[in-house]
């Protein structure tokens, strides 16, 4: 989902070299340094993750190895080649008892393996490379996998009640704003203002922040969809194997003061996506 819209997006300006899991397991550091030595890029970019988090609670060597492993070898490959690494991580590496967006600094609790082996593989990054972004994201959405979105729609076409949890919140993201976002870093970089200037750690979403309950809200409503009702309910009511935080909602500032261009609406960036892909 975000490797292709970074791909196209970054394609319009530079020449994009796009690997998946067969052509690089970012897990076998030889396979890493072999593709680093051939392609010596000036920018790695890192989109691959281990993002079902269930499925990190019961796997964790796993998700380890994906989450952590896999950035810190490409981090070292690129230290060797010079190169800048840009790694994509989560608002999940916090514990969610904030009543207000989190900022960059603020400090690090996860509360399930996903969010430690994300959190992990940041600290193996900066520890690792200096020339390093680190980008947290949250409730990706976008085309070419199943996102909290593309499971509304579905179920609304089976289900007459959905039951959606009104207590978790966070910030959705559409995964072509965050591809121009990015770019929008890489230019910079690119750029006149050197990249000393931007080096760091950034919270990137749409702007604002919702419950599940609310988002589903916005999905039928968006999607022309009457004839489904909504039932708020609890976290603790659905039977998941890790737990969520509860509030993970990204304070967007400090890449508005980078950029002067802060992100757009997160319900505006719904209805698009669904009026692109649904209507």
């Amino acid at each position: 989902m975000l490797g292709a819209a970074l791909a196209e997006r970054l394609s319009r300006e530079y020449k994009v070299i796009a690997l998946g899991h067969i052509e690089c397991d970012i897990t076998d550091s030889k396979r890493v340094a072999g593709i680093f030595s051939r392609y010596r890029p000036w920018l790695a970019l890192n989109a691959a993750a281990m993002t079902n988090v269930d499925a990190c609670q019961e796997d964790p060597e796993k998700a380890r190895a994906v989450n952590a492993k896999g950035p810190y070898n490409i981090a070292k490959a690129a230290g060797k080649h010079n190169a800048i690494v840009i790694q994509i991580s989560t608002d999940y590496i916090f514990s969610g008892r904030k009543d207000k967006p989190y900022q960059e600094n603020d400090y690090a609790s996860p509360v399930n393996i996903y969010g430690e082996t994300k959190l992990e593989g940041e600290r193996l990054i900066r520890k690792t490379v200096k020339k390093h972004i680190i980008i947290r994201t949250s409730w990706l959405f976008g085309k070419g996998k199943d996102n909290f979105i593309s499971s509304i729609i579905r179920r609304s076409r089976k289900e007459k009640v959905l039951r959606i949890a009104s207590d978790k919140y966070s910030s959705p993201t559409y995964a072509l704003d965050l591809a121009r976002a990015i770019s929008e870093i890489i230019n910079l970089i690119d750029g006149s203002a050197g990249p000393d200037k931007v080096y760091g750690t950034y919270h990137i979403s749409n702007r604002g922040y919702c419950s599940w309950y609310e988002y589903a809200q916005v999905i039928l409503k968006s999607a022309k969809i009457a004839r489904v009702k909504l039932e708020p309910i609890k976290m603790g009511q659905i039977n998941f194997k890790a737990r969520r935080p509860v509030f993970s909602a990204l304070d967007n500032s400090k890449y508005s003061r980078l950029t002067g261009k802060p992100p757009r609406k997160w319900q505006t960036a719904v209805k698009e996506y669904i009026e692109r892909e649904y209507m």
